[in-house]
């Protein structure tokens, strides 16, 4: 057993230790000049969202782009609250932004998926944006998805973060910016693991090759549906890590919801690749590795976990000065350590219990995802 504790824990560097130097040998991409303006459709699915419509909906109309060649497509899912209401009014003098009620499922779509589906078929762009109204969008955003797309290239991932409040939604910014820094350290390497998609772009071509999210099997994780479809048909892909593409995203206000929101995305994750499957894993069992160790050698367990702290460190710090954004107190960064243990432990109990994944009012349960209606 201890030999297969320090094989863990060695695998466990070894990942961290390479992402960490993948972002430091990253070169920081510069944002072009543009002469030529492609049609560009911004798909947007709203369910319930009358809290933070409004924030989403300014920041899109701030973007930095001609508006002529732009198009606002929203989608309302069924929207229980006023989030219909306060669209409506917000876009009432802004002709490129329309507004669609989604009342059917269409295909194999569903959720957010099939709104998207939906949308898709009245967007008349080059590229599809998607974000979700949770987003706080740069003004530059899109210009630096879309400088990603050169010849061949047929999705391309921004990254999110969310917004700096009190000290849980900094610890869940904190955590947001770490995993993206995986997914950004494996890209630089040409590893794929998946789009974000709440921050996302792909190219109108690629997306119809695939017959659309009504034809693509469905997903809790529909973002990497998409991507695995997409890549799978020899397109390729990009993920950039910049302040152009940067999404602040609203932090979740309680326990409960977090739980949810994790579930569902550890749903998803089991249609993920084996490498990322493995990655998973591999940091459930970094704490159980550790305390076997400690049991054996103490003062050796914990200069391991005190060198797996300062690595994680460096890493976040460094993925902060990549986003042109404030890097973390280390105060916070401290409390963030002890986060990790207790959000990975409470989501590992919450996944085992018979309890169905509800996010924004709506249960994924075997019924609603199989349901064909």
């Amino acid at each position: 057993m201890i030999v297969l504790a320090y094989a863990i824990l060695g695998i466990f560097f070894g990942i961290q230790l390479f992402s960490l130097v993948s972002i430091l040998l990253q070169t920081p991409a510069v944002l072009q000049k543009r002469t030529h303006f492609p049609q560009v459709s911004i798909l947007l699915a709203a369910r319930n969202e009358e809290k933070l419509i409004i924030r989403n909906l300014e920041a899109i109309e701030k973007l930095n782009y001609p508006k002529e060649y732009l198009e606002v497509l929203i989608g309302n899912d069924a929207s229980t609250d006023n989030t219909s209401a306060l669209i409506a009014e917000f876009i009432q003098d802004k002709p490129h932004f329309k507004l669609f009620q989604i009342d059917k499922t269409v295909g194999k779509g569903r959720g957010k998926a099939n709104v998207l589906g939906q949308l898709a078929h009245e967007a008349n762009g080059e590229f599809y944006f998607i974000t979700d109204v949770d987003v706080k969008l740069p003004a530059n955003w899109i210009l630096g998805l879309l400088q990603e797309f050169t010849d061949g290239v047929g999705l391309v991932s921004g990254t999110t973060k969310c917004e700096r409040a009190g000290l849980f939604a900094t610890l869940q910014g904190i955590d947001w910016l770490h995993f993206m820094g995986y997914i950004k350290a494996f890209a630089n390497a040409g590893i794929g693991c998946t789009s974000v998609g709440n921050n996302m772009a792909v190219r109108a071509e690629a997306y119809w090759q695939t017959g659309g999210y009504e034809e693509i099997d469905f997903s809790i994780t529909e973002d990497y549906k998409l991507f695995k479809e997409v890549t799978g048909r020899g397109w390729q892909w990009r993920t950039t890590m910049r302040e152009e593409t940067l999404g602040l995203a609203w932090y979740i206000p309680n326990v409960k919801e977090m739980l949810h929101q994790r579930k569902r995305w550890l749903i998803g994750a089991r249609e993920l690749p084996l490498n990322w499957k493995f990655m998973l894993v591999l940091y459930g069992l970094f704490i159980p590795a550790l305390c076997y160790v400690f049991w054996v050698n103490a003062q050796l367990a914990m200069a391991l976990w005190f060198s797996k702290f300062l690595i994680q460190c460096f890493f976040i710090i460094f993925l902060s000065l990549a986003v042109h954004r404030r890097p973390f107190r280390f105060s916070y960064l401290i409390l963030y350590e002890f986060y990790v243990l207790l959000n990975t432990a409470a989501t590992a109990v919450f996944y085992a219990l018979p309890i169905q994944s509800v996010w924004k009012g709506r249960a994924y349960n075997a019924a609603y995802i199989g349901d064909e209606k």
